[in-house]
């Protein structure tokens, strides 16, 4: 069969060969003095990861799976994004914010037009199995998770158009603070707004007003603002506080580790990794003097742009969770305790 104007190469088999089988250090290297790649410190590659693209740019520690492609004509990936194993992503535009996670075996491709993009914004996720089709863009804004086996697409045609059948092209666009969970499918030219649920197993289709809950197939609003998200009084957001803290203890001690009280601070050691956290509660004030290299700082109240700068300045990491940020880098116990955080679906916007 003669081979069509364009090449369409979906699996890039002879970059594959010439760079997927480089350990990281050499891949690094390799990407940069041949290709152009900026790439920032701390970047990963597993066995078989590659990076395809005319112009990549890669933020510091970026992590690309095993056998993971990502390929595309113009590429970004934010700071201390990864892209997991097995899983292919494939768009003539893929714009990736900081702190995102696409998990093992999730696929993002499909015919490409001209606008074709695939923007995820930050402190994301999605997860296993999941498959978007950004044939017309598809935007996902910040704090945005997406459950394993979701389905997301822009284009819906298979049936002759001109014996009448219909064919639709229209771009997706998830708000910021959307929750799909497992099994969700989104039609062409759905727009889902910041803050909203969509039900397991549900079918989504046009417009999702912000702050609500909608399930169903299809889809339908049953529950919304003022109503939903129900808010939570100082009280119970400083019980529910202590309630994870708690289980963060317990966490810790399970994997091997020690917690020990050192007033005011808490110290966590697992193995030859110590640090220590400084738990500020609401209403109380920060004894910053006690505070030195390393420690961390947990603050249940905002903290202002000068205590932070102070901080930062001294070398202290923080979690600001009323500010909903923290400290740009963070120690192991910081970035463990993040992490936890992310369980509760507390996520933190790193510092510029």
């Amino acid at each position: 069969m003669s081979a069509s104007l364009i090449p369409k190469d979906r699996i890039p088999w002879r970059h594959m060969v010439l760079f997927g089988w480089l350990p990281s250090p050499l891949k690094r290297l390799a990407y940069r003095l041949f290709l152009g790649y900026r790439i920032g410190k701390g970047v990963r590659f597993s066995f078989g990861g590659i990076v395809v693209g005319k112009s990549v740019e890669l933020g510091d520690h970026v992590e690309i799976g095993f056998l993971a492609i990502v390929q595309g004509r113009n590429i970004s990936i934010g700071r201390y994004s990864s892209v997991g194993t097995m899983s292919y992503v494939s768009c003539e535009t893929i714009q990736i914010g900081e702190d995102a996670k696409i998990r093992e075996q999730v696929y993002v491709g499909g015919p490409q037009l001209p606008e074709s993009r695939f923007e995820l914004g930050s402190r994301t996720i999605i997860l296993q199995l999941a498959f978007i089709n950004p044939t017309k863009p598809v935007v996902i804004g910040d704090d945005t998770g997406i459950g394993g086996h979701c389905l997301i697409f822009t284009h819906g045609v298979w049936l002759n158009a001109l014996d009448g059948y219909p064919v639709n092209y229209e771009p997706v666009t998830l708000g910021k603070s959307v929750w799909l969970p497992w099994r969700v499918f989104v039609m062409p030219g759905t727009t889902i707004g910041d803050g909203t649920v969509i039900g397991a197993n549900s079918l989504v289709s046009g417009d999702i007003p912000p702050s609500s809950l909608a399930v169903g197939s299809p889809a339908k609003v049953i529950r919304s603002a003022p109503d939903f998200p129900k808010r939570l009084s100082g009280e119970q957001r400083a019980a529910l506080v202590a309630k994870l803290m708690n289980e963060f203890d317990q966490f810790v001690q399970y994997h091997g580790g020690a917690v020990t009280e050192e007033p005011p601070f808490r110290r966590y050691r697992v193995g030859r990794k110590t640090g220590r956290l400084l738990w500020v509660r609401r209403a109380t004030p920060l004894p910053d003097s006690a505070l030195r290299h390393g420690d961390c700082v947990l603050a249940e109240s905002a903290l202002p742009a000068s205590v932070r700068h102070t901080l930062g300045a001294r070398g202290v990491y923080w979690l600001d969770l009323e500010g909903k940020s923290r400290s740009r880098e963070g120690s192991p116990l910081t970035e463990e305790l993040a992490l936890y955080l992310g369980r509760y679906g507390v996520r933190l916007a790193r510092e510029a």
